[in-house]
Parts: structure tokens; C-alpha cells; sequence
């Protein structure tokens, strides 16, 4: 009987001890905030709570205004109770990758925010039609790595898809973990790479800095200034995609980054026009940063890279390939700028370069202003163009070639 009795005890003990041990681990895991990446979007999504009392998912984008945090209008008007005790500023608000501008309201007052177990502070808050503007459903708004957040390592990890915020005082980065000079205030990192197009050239790019955009889900991007442009130009092997009524070029390379690691799969992103993007060009985004989990240490000015084995490109499906270029000029016009070539089915169709489009499907210019709008249009069968050359209107239909090639 005494023997039944220890034993039981004994069983109890490990028992408790191994739930207190769970419970440690749980913990532990709450400083976890899983993040999801829809493949149309391709934005990383991750919950987050405002002021203690609603929880909305926002685009984390460490290219963003940083300590402001931007929501979507209907946030607002579903919670009264977050919209703050002053008079806003009224502004025009984009991304830096269009020239479309919504008119935008901006609280200069902090407001908390909380991912997990950590609390952060943001000194402005802007409203706008975040979802029309951005052609989704699935963000409420946009926030970011405060760049003066010197308490703090940010871990996002895509071989299991959390972020986790960690104390800079105890933490140490992971033993394979490759470092590299970051520069907290540009969201900078220098870091060679060595390239080898599908022809067999070659090409070293080592810029003083890449701005990482998280919010930017292309490998490596080079801007229209960068002298890597004119390598790439006269490659053959290009693939044009459509872009904000504009397009780009992206070429598969093999990469050599930090001497040792390769990367068989990387793709350049080329654009032959002017961005509103700030720096010297050259950017990291989400495609690159996939093959590894990341740490943004601020305080010790330094980068993280943790290679990891599961690399997965996320492709989207609803990609259109480029056949024109009609952003819009200072007076809201769309002109065609650009067309790709004279063997595509809108050029044998009658559009040309220097066409103001003033409709397609009746639906007019000054209306092409999300995405969503667009996606809407192009999804016909056919198109019908209403468009004003030399002065002149003209009337363009465009049987689409529904057997194309999608995706990027």
C-alpha cells in the first residue's frame, strides 16, 4: 500500500512538473504572432490589437512611413471609440510605387499597438480607402519596424511564418546566422552579391546600401538610375509583366551572396522610368528575405541572415503579361507611353504609342484608380477602347487572347 502510494505521488509530481513545463513553453510561444502571405497579394498580413480593445491584420512594411501606422476608413467607422480627440490634417497620401494619390486624414497623436505580448507606440495615425486604393480585401491598413526601436530585435521567420519580437539585452543571434552592416534610419543593409544571368555573364552588386521593403514581394529591384540597368537591358530572356498601368522586366539569375551561399532561383526586377522610391535604387523584398529567417537589430546597427532550407517562391496567379504603359500625367490623363512590341494583339488591334485613353468598356480614365478596377476591365473577353489621337477621338476593339500565359 505504501508502495502505491509513492508511486502515485511520484506520478503526480511529474505530471505537475511537465504541466508547468507546458505552460512555460505556451508562454514562451505567445510572443509568437503567426503571419499569413495570400497569394494574390502576396503582402505580409500579421494581427495586431489597437489601443487594448480591437484587433485588425495590417500589411507589415518596413519601407513605410516609419512610427505612423495607417488604417482603412470602415476601421474607423466600425470602431468609434479608436478615432482620436483632435482635429486631423487633411493631406494626399500613396505608395511610392504609383503616382495615384487618395485624399488622407492625419491624427498627430500616438496610438498603441500591441503584437503579442509587445506593446509599441506610433506618433501618427493617417485614414484613408486603404482597401479601394490597394485593390484588396484582405489588409485594414499598414504598420511598421519603428526605425528608433533600439529595445527591441525583430525575428521575422519564413521557415515557420511568425514574427517575434525579442529583448535586444538577452538575445543572441542564432549560430549560422550571417551578419551585415544595417543602417536603421534609410532601413539599409550592404550586402555583395554575385550574379550570373541565363547567358552566362556575369555581374557584382554591391551597392552602399539595398533598402529592404518588406511591403515589395520581388527578389531584388534596380531602379531606372542604377548603372546595373544597362546589363540587364540587353538581356533577351526578359519577362514583362503590367504594373500600375505601367510595367516592369524581371530576369532569373544565379546569386552568390556573402561568398558561400547560393541562390539558383533569384530573380532582377527592372524598371525603365522613375519611381518614387527614396535611396540609390536598389532594393531587397520579401522573395529574397523568404530564403531566410531575419533579425532587424537597430541598437547594434546589424542584420541577421539565417539561411533556411524550404524556400518556396510564392507566385501570382493573376499576373498579367505587359502589352502597353498609360500612367497618368500631371493632368490625369492616361497616354501610352510605352508598347512592348508590334506582334502583341493590342498594337495589331490599332492602339499606338501617344493614345489618350479616355475609357475602356465604358468605364472611364479618371475611374482607373485601384487595382481592383482594373482587374475588373481586363478579365473581358473583349475590350473596347474609347481613346483621342492628334486630336481626334477613335473607337479600338481588342479581342483578348484569353490562352496567354499567366502569372509571374
Amino acid at each position: 500500500m505504501k508502495t502505491s502510494i509513492t508511486e502515485l505521488m511520484i506520478c503526480t509530481t511529474i505530471i505537475f512538473l511537465f504541466s508547468c513545463s507546458k505552460k512555460q513553453e505556451t508562454s514562451a510561444n505567445d510572443k509568437r504572432i503567426y503571419f499569413t502571405i495570400p497569394e494574390e497579394d502576396r503582402k505580409i498580413l500579421i494581427p495586431v490589437q489597437l489601443n487594448d480593445s480591437v484587433t485588425v491584420n495590417l500589411t507589415f512594411d518596413t519601407g513605410w512611413d516609419q512610427r505612423c501606422i495607417e488604417l482603412d476608413s470602415t476601421i474607423f467607422a466600425l470602431y468609434p471609440e479608436l478615432i482620436p480627440k483632435i482635429i486631423p490634417d487633411t493631406l494626399s497620401a500613396g505608395v511610392a510605387w504609383s503616382n495615384w494619390r487618395l485624399q488622407t486624414l492625419q491624427y498627430n497623436t500616438p496610438i498603441s499597438v500591441k503584437t503579442g505580448n509587445t506593446e509599441l507606440r506610433y506618433d501618427k495615425v493617417r485614414v484613408r480607402d486603404w482597401k479601394r486604393y490597394m485593390g484588396n480585401d484582405t489588409s485594414d491598413g499598414i504598420f511598421n519596424i519603428p526605425r528608433d526601436d533600439t529595445v527591441n530585435v525583430w525575428e521575422l521567420n519564413f521557415e515557420h511564418n511568425y514574427l517575434e519580437i525579442h529583448s535586444v539585452d538577452n538575445f543572441r543571434m542564432p549560430d549560422d546566422c550571417s551578419l551585415f552592416p544595417f543602417y536603421p534610419y534609410l532601413f539599409g543593409v550592404q550586402l555583395p552579391m554575385k550574379l550570373q544571368s541565363s547567358d552566362g555573364d556575369t555581374l557584382t552588386m554591391n551597392p552602399d546600401h539595398y533598402i529592404i521593403d518588406t511591403g515589395m514581394y520581388w527578389d531584388i529591384a534596380v531602379m531606372y538610375q542604377t548603372r546595373e540597368l544597362e546589363f540587364f537591358s540587353k538581356k533577351e530572356d526578359a519577362v514583362w509583366i503590367e504594373y500600375l498601368a505601367r510595367y516592369y522586366r524581371h530576369y532569373s539569375v544565379e546569386a552568390t551572396v556573402f561568398d558561400n551561399f547560393v541562390i539558383d532561383s533569384l530573380r532582377i526586377y527592372t524598371f525603365d522610368y522613375p519611381m518614387e522610391i527614396a535611396g540609390n535604387g536598389h532594393l531587397i523584398g520579401q522573395e529574397f528575405l523568404r530564403h531566410f529567417n531575419v533579425f532587424f537589430d537597430m541598437k547594434n546597427k546589424q542584420l541577421g541572415l539565417q539561411p533556411i532550407k524550404n524556400y518556396k517562391r510564392i507566385v501570382n496567379p493573376f499576373a498579367r503579361r505587359f502589352h502597353y504603359a498609360s500612367p497618368p500625367d500631371k493632368n490625369r490623363k492616361f497616354i501610352i507611353t510605352k508598347i512592348k512590341d508590334d506582334k502583341d494583339y493590342f498594337y495589331l488591334a490599332g492602339l499606338r504609342e501617344g493614345d489618350e485613353i479616355v475609357a475602356i468598356n465604358g468605364v472611364l480614365s479618371k475611374y482607373f484608380n485601384s487595382w481592383k478596377t482594373r482587374e475588373a476591365i481586363f478579365s473581358s473577353d473583349t475590350l473596347y477602347y474609347d481613346i483621342i489621337r492628334n486630336g481626334k477621338p477613335l473607337k479600338i476593339i481588342v479581342p483578348v487572347d484569353k490562352t496567354e500565359e499567366r502569372g509571374d
